[in-house]
């Protein structure tokens, strides 16, 4: 930028909305914070976008964002003005601070927009984005509203463009996310908003999130090998990980018209697990669970299940329910560690948590008997539509009348239903029962 705030305020601007790295955001904000105790106008504007919007990463506190905009505007930043328009609406000590009205300083920013300066560009398109022009130019008479938004969706692209050009990344995902949603007056238009990216991909310095934003926009439309140029593009300048976990799934899956390779989804995923993504060292243990693009071995899957448990991975957790559980994979049988596990797994709706956890329940596994909770939980992980074995713990409850009357017609067709949907062992139990003439089920 280099001619239209401080230098320490310029860095800032920089550091939070120029280049990728959050973990440099706090240095920016330190910077403003500065900025702010030299009362430099502007900074209070930027310092209470901060608080107001959560830029930096900073938690949201409206209060000290009202504080630092009144003060703004006692200065007379006319950024000020737009943003507390924004956020609070220009009223009371706000309004009484006001050296313009809000008219002139859109027209203030806009001539500071006009002279080059990227955040008064972006600021500018934020206006007329979420429709705070019309409290200086409302809808023309007979103009319908959807044609308002419209224009002003347009006039907001136009500044956005323009603050994107020279790099601000924020003014290009305000483009990107709305021509992919069509939102704010915005005609939805993915192939545009793809365009777009790859005309900006040299401009903008893309965070993480937009390399993926982008690749699954392509994954939407079918398009699975420019969704990988994205991913691999996002891992290998940034070292995202999410982009690798990504690239794994993308292959494990084989879709958007890319053949399946587990040997390709391995590398990905072993690679989002090295740089310590959850999601990524769950579905290597998938892998290496089921043996797909790597030799089975249920040690290595314990391993990772475990690291990615300890950073709280929901389906890591029941998995590891289900490891202590059977001593798989080089764990002891800890019936305490499955409980525990499965416990955590089963409060945020996992299936296999809510499985051993009722097997817990169920057989008094670490002191629990509870057969009134064991058989809720097994309804709702054979409703999951994923877990066949809970229908064989429900066929053994009916079958053996544990906290519900014995019942023969409901335990065979509870084996039948998880015999049929792969679980093998319960073939054994349903060889227990046959059909009667009467079509029921009754004891052999």
């Amino acid at each position: 930028m280099g001619r239209f705030y401080s230098d320490e305020v310029e860095k800032a601007l920089l550091l939070l909305y120029f280049q990728p790295d959050e973990s440099k955001y706090p240095e920016a904000v330190r910077l403003l914070e500065r900025a702010v105790e030299r009362e430099e106008p502007d900074a209070f504007y930027y310092l209470a976008r901060c608080y107001a919007w959560g830029d930096g990463n900073v938690e949201d506190d409206e209060e000290k964002a009202i504080r630092l905009s009144k003060r703004g505007i006692e200065l007379g930043s006319d950024l000020c003005v737009l943003g507390a328009d924004r956020f609070d609406g220009l009223n009371g000590e706000l309004a009484a601070a006001m050296h313009h009205s809000l008219a002139d300083s859109l027209e203030i920013v806009k001539r500071k927009a006009l002279a080059g300066d990227p955040m008064a560009q972006y600021a500018v398109a934020l206006f007329y984005f979420w429709g705070d022009i019309i409290e200086i130019a409302p809808p023309r008479p007979g103009q319908s509203i959807d044609a308002y938004e419209a224009a002003n969706a347009v006039e907001s692209h136009k500044w956005y463009r323009m603050a994107a050009d020279q790099g601000c990344i924020p003014a290009f995902r305000n483009v990107f996310v709305s021509l992919c949603d069509g939102v704010n007056g915005t005609r939805q238009d993915k192939r545009a908003a793809l365009a777009y990216a790859e005309q900006m991909k040299a401009r903008v310095n893309f965070d993480g999130k937009l390399y993926r934003n982008i690749a699954g926009e392509y994954e939407e439309l079918g398009n699975g090998r420019k969704a990988a140029q994205w991913y691999e593009e996002g891992l290998m300048r940034l070292g995202n990980a999410d982009c690798a976990n990504d690239l794994g799934n993308l292959y494990a899956c084989g879709e958007a018209g890319m053949p399946q390779n587990w040997q390709l989804a391995v590398k990905y995923f072993q690679i989002g697990a090295d740089m310590g993504e959850p999601y990524a060292q769950c579905s290597l243990a998938l892998a290496y669970t089921n043996g797909n693009g790597v030799p089975q071995d249920d040690v290595r899957a314990f391993q990772y299940y475990r690291a990615a448990a300890g950073q709280g991975h929901t389906k890591a957790q029941g998995r590891l329910a289900q490891y202590y559980y059977e001593g798989r994979g080089g764990a002891p049988v800890d019936y305490r560690e499955a409980a525990s596990w499965g416990n955590r797994a089963a409060a945020a709706g996992d299936y296999n948590g809510k499985l051993y956890l009722g097997k817990c329940y169920l057989y008094g596994n670490a002191g629990m008997t509870n057969p009134e909770l064991a058989m809720r939980l097994f309804r709702e992980a054979a409703e999951s539509g994923r877990c066949p074995a809970a229908y064989r713990e429900l066929g053994y409850m009916f079958d053996k009348g544990i906290g519900v009357s014995e019942d023969v017609n409901q335990a065979a067709g509870n084996y039948k239903l998880a015999a049929d949907k792969g679980y093998a062992p319960a073939n054994e139990d349903l060889a227990r029962f046959k059909k009667s003439l009467l079509g029921g089920w009754k004891r052999i």
